[in-house]
């Protein structure tokens, strides 16, 4: 009798712990089995559980129009900030559907994941999810340290930030704290999702790894919105997006509206409407952009581009297809068939399809006939070859990532049988006709190669096979091009930024011995010049003449330099708002040394002869005890700001010896004693007396980076950036 009165009383008590859901224990072994929405919303209640191990084994209806449920206020598990859910519940391929939430922050059948957390195999479909504050998803709303793996949703997601279809928050920026990092992988979302900022298909912000992930539904926001992503400070690898992206401010794109983190192996098909910063894979990007590619239309009114609307990281081995437009006005320079707005050196082997985009130009990239996107040569010589991430259905297909699994093939080694030598420097590549020269446009694995020009070119855009180019012809060189004393004519661009017959010098690059004639340039924005828009590299025994036109950073020969220009001249007509020159619009700690400009220059502020310079003046030649800047002997027309001050006169010629900034500062007289002192320059008192804080001369050194450092000649030495601008 006591042994079966003991029995009976392990019995009453074990019975009550496992009566609390369906089933099981919650250990790994022996999960809490969730059969109904009793057992779900038991679950909610039931924090102490919240680090067990749960699984479904049913599909459960949660219609707040049936007996026992609800429209909840919170979200059904992990409701309360303080008490994540670390445990671990698997859907086991069922799903959960109508959960309805109408509340504020935090919101999603979990509110929040926190460490060790993991939610697999689930869906949440037909949800009707309406935050009026952050953190709002269709599953969770915050993944602070969990996993979410092979979950989707469907239904509807409304918040104000940090708003996603299937997670609102994946990790958390806690500024210099660092972030949390959530993981996502194998989801998707078809859910409809709005808000006010950081909007995404599938993740609202997102400071950790989503991978392998897609989504299909509309998303509509302010800024900050992506078909996929929102805001994207961590990586996002082959994911894809096709639903309509529409942003009424700025940071849109159709697969992430803003991201600072590799995005790799994706693309995006829908349409993406914007204001600013609008692209059809990213709107704005400081991240690493590698094999992807976008097909959507896309329109906004400043910094709009088919892949990327803004690019300060780097766009590789990408490409995109989509019609582009711009409805900005005088902010047309920032749209671009590829990218809208950015340096042409941060894109590297991308192409886009000028004719489907209806844009010849970008910030970066090479434009291509449709038929040329499809062509295995065409890629080849753009770095698609022998690429295990892409293949192609030569002549019927663009390139597509091969994960995609369609029809298609590696793209073989291009030939390079329509250029005489090998491109090195015994033995560069030879261009004699104007054929050549463009296609050499068009292969940009060449651009760090060894040239030279066997021929002059005529690119006027009359003659059959010519055109008037949007952008650069060579986007952004790394080689040697030796023009052998041959000239380039009749080069006609008519573009944005960063315009000339190369785009971009990068350090490394040399021209030489080229003339450009006849040039015929407008760019709407800026580093525009007649043979290069900004240079890094070396230009020497080159000249330009015709006429260039731009905005800011305009130069006859050079638009913006930081790197030599040697032996140079330029003849044509320059004109430009701000920092305009008759060789060199913009000289940024480089050096222009014995050139000489004769055309008429025009522009609104910082206008000059020969060179417009900015920050450490240059130093080119020397006259008895002083020295001067450049020599000038065409008409300089100034319009609202004094910028030079021309201190000596020899003939038609002047010497530009100082600066002043209309407010009434005199730099010097007719001369300014140079004299060095150990490694730095004395520079001479103004009208003889003591310059203002240094009590004697003052040392022009290197600090850094930077040339401004204010060193007192009596002893001591510190760093300050100078309040005006310095002449040596």
């Amino acid at each position: 009798m006591r042994t079966l009165l003991l029995t009976l009383t392990t019995c009453l008590f074990v019975l009550p712990a496992q009566a609390k859901y369906s089933g099981g224990t919650g250990e790994p072994n022996d999960p809490y089995q969730i059969a109904t929405a009793a057992d779900l919303m038991l679950l909610g209640e039931t924090p102490a559980d919240y680090d067990k191990h749960f699984i479904l084994t049913a599909d459960i209806d949660l219609d707040p129009n049936l007996p026992g449920r609800k429209v909840f206020d919170k979200a059904v598990i992990a409701r309360d900030w303080p008490t994540p859910f670390t445990g671990v519940f698997d859907g086991n391929g069922h799903t959960i559907s109508h959960l309805t939430i109408t509340g504020k922050d935090y919101l999603g059948l979990f509110g929040r994941l926190g460490s060790g957390a993991e939610v697999t195999h689930l869906g949440v479909v037909e949800v009707n999810i309406t935050g009026s504050g952050y953190s709002v998803g269709g599953l969770v709303g915050v993944n602070e340290y969990g996993t979410v793996s092979q979950c989707h949703s469907t239904g509807t997601v409304t918040g104000n930030d940090v708003v996603g279809g299937l997670v609102g928050a994946n990790g958390i920026w806690y500024g210099d704290e660092g972030v949390s990092s959530g993981d996502v992988s194998n989801c998707y979302s078809t859910a409809h999702v709005s808000g006010i900022s950081d909007v995404g298909g599938l993740v609202g912000e997102n400071y950790g790894p989503v991978t392998d992930c897609y989504s299909t539904g509309v998303v509509s926001g302010d800024g900050y919105v992506g078909g996929l992503v929102g805001v994207a400070g961590g990586t996002v690898s082959q994911c894809c997006s096709s639903g309509a992206v529409t942003g009424t401010s700025y940071y849109v794109g159709g697969l992430v509206g803003e991201n600072y983190r590799p995005v790799t192996d994706c693309y995006s098909t829908g349409s993406v409407t914007g204001h600013s910063y609008v692209g059809g894979l990213a709107g704005y990007s400081e991240g690493a952009v590698t094999n992807c590619y976008s097909t959507g239309a896309v329109s906004g009114s400043l910094c709009v581009g088919g892949l990327v609307g803004s690019n300060a990281g780097t766009v590789t081995q990408c490409y995109s297809t989509g019609p582009v437009s711009c409805t900005g006005g005088e902010d047309a320079g920032s749209v671009g068939g590829l990218v809208g707005n950015g340096t042409p050196d941060r894109v590297n082997n991308s192409v886009w399809d000028m004719e489907t985009s209806g844009l010849s130009g970008s910030a970066g990239g090479v434009g291509l006939t449709t038929a040329e996107m499809m062509d295995p040569d065409i890629l080849g010589l753009n770095g698609f070859a022998n690429d295990p991430n892409w293949v192609l259905d030569a002549g019927r297909d663009y390139p597509r990532l091969a994960w995609e699994g369609t029809v298609g093939q590696l793209v073989p080694s291009p030939r390079i049988d329509w250029l005489a030598g090998r491109g090195t420097l015994e033995e560069p590549y030879r261009i004699d006709t104007a054929d050549q020269l463009i296609l050499l446009g068009k292969a940009s694995i060449l651009w760090d190669k060894h040239f030279v020009l066997g021929a002059d070119i005529n690119l006027d855009p009359k003659l059959p096979g010519r055109q008037v180019f949007g952008q650069a012809l060579i986007q952004t060189f790394a080689g040697v091009f030796d023009g052998k004393g041959h000239t380039i004519s009749h080069l006609t661009i008519m573009g944005g930024s960063y315009l000339g017959l190369f785009g971009s010098l990068e350090s490394k690059a040399e021209v030489k011995d080229l003339g450009v004639v006849d040039v015929n340039i407008i760019g709407s924005g800026s580093s525009i010049g007649g043979l290069v828009g900004y240079s890094l590299g070396i230009v020497t025994q080159c000249y330009s003449t015709g006429a260039v036109s731009g905005g800011d950073s305009v130069g006859g020969l050079v638009g913006h330099s930081e790197g030599d220009v040697a032996n140079c001249y330029s003849s044509g007509a320059v004109m430009g708002r701000y920092e305009v020159g008759g060789l060199v619009g913009a000289n940024n700690e480089g050096s222009v040394t014995n050139s000489y400009s004769t055309g008429a220059v025009s522009g609104k502020d910082k206008v000059g002869g020969v060179v417009q310079w900015y920050g450490d003046p240059l130093l080119q030649h020397r006259r008895g005890d002083w020295h001067v800047v450049c020599w000038w002997a065409g008409g300089v027309q100034l319009r609202g700001h004094c910028d030079p001050v021309l201190q000596h006169g020899s003939g038609p010629r002047h010497w530009l010896v100082c600066r002043g900034d209309c407010r009434g500062e005199r730099w010097c007289r007719d001369r300014l004693p140079q004299r060095r002192r150990g490694n730095g320059r004395l520079m001479g008192r103004r009208d003889g007396r003591v310059e203002q804080g240094c009590p004697g001369p003052v040392l022009q050194q290197r600090c850094g980076n930077r040339q401004r450092l204010c060193r007192r000649a009596s002893g001591g030495q510190r760093c300050r950036p100078w309040s005006y601008d310095p002449l040596l």
